[in-house]
């Protein structure tokens, strides 16, 4: 396998601790979740599964269109094991101006060119509302009908293939400026990154990061998320 490759990394950390759990989702009004690098993996080669059935090619763009970070931490990883380039991007919520996100999420779909989108069966029409001068999207892909596989053989995935100067995420800025500009980060940047951040703070392999932030917020990715696990 490349080295220093994400999806790589995430399969073999599931090799070498499969029941060891890799994050914890904190509810309001429900229990919390623990979930292991098995159940991860998994539901990510689910995803990966959905996408290749989809006709969806390696190196192309996912947008990420979830608001439960289960279904965004699978999402995520289905599209990296799958060798495809994960973005995401916040949900409608009552925080945001309905007309100002339809608008942002068009402009979005036109640069960013994606060439799928994972989202809930509510939230199809406004995906193609908003893609509707999209020629690029292929598939609308609704994240309620992925089903949990036990994965092929790391080789057999194209994440694992993937050399680590080729991009692994598109980050979105938080667009307080003008429009949201993406930023596509490398396997090698981003493991780069979370290395330097590692060793700046000093962290050791028993401790718990806690975030509130959500997975679009770069620090809530990258630093809530990714350091982490």
């Amino acid at each position: 396998m490349p080295a220093q490759n994400t999806a790589s990394i995430l399969m073999q950390a599931g090799w070498e601790s499969p029941d060891q759990v890799v994050v914890r989702l904190v509810q309001n009004k429900a229990e919390d979740q623990a979930i292991t690098y098995r159940e991860l993996i998994r539901n990510a080669a689910g995803v990966a599964d959905a996408l290749e059935r989809a006709a969806i090619q390696p190196g192309e763009l996912i947008i990420l269109l979830l608001s439960r970070e289960r279904d965004l931490l699978f999402g995520f990883f289905g599209a990296i094991l799958y060798g495809a380039i994960p973005s995401i991007m916040p949900y409608l919520t009552e925080k945001l101006s309905p007309e100002h996100y339809r608008q942002s999420l068009a402009s979005l779909f036109n640069t960013s060119h994606p060439a799928a989108v994972i989202t809930y069966p509510e939230f199809v029409a406004e995906v193609e509302l908003a893609a509707a001068s999209t020629p690029s999207l292929r598939a609308i892909l609704v994240s309620d009908t992925f089903q949990a596989i036990d994965p092929p053989a790391a080789d057999k995935l194209p994440g694992t293939k993937c050399p680590p100067d080729r991009i692994v995420l598109l980050q979105h800025s938080s667009g307080t400026t003008g429009l949201q500009k993406g930023v596509a980060l490398s396997h090698q940047s981003l493991r780069n990154q979370l290395e330097s951040y590692r060793h700046a703070i000093h962290l050791a392999p028993s401790d718990v990061i806690v975030s509130w932030l959500p997975l679009y917020h770069d620090m809530g990715l990258i630093a809530g998320f990714l350091m982490p696990s």
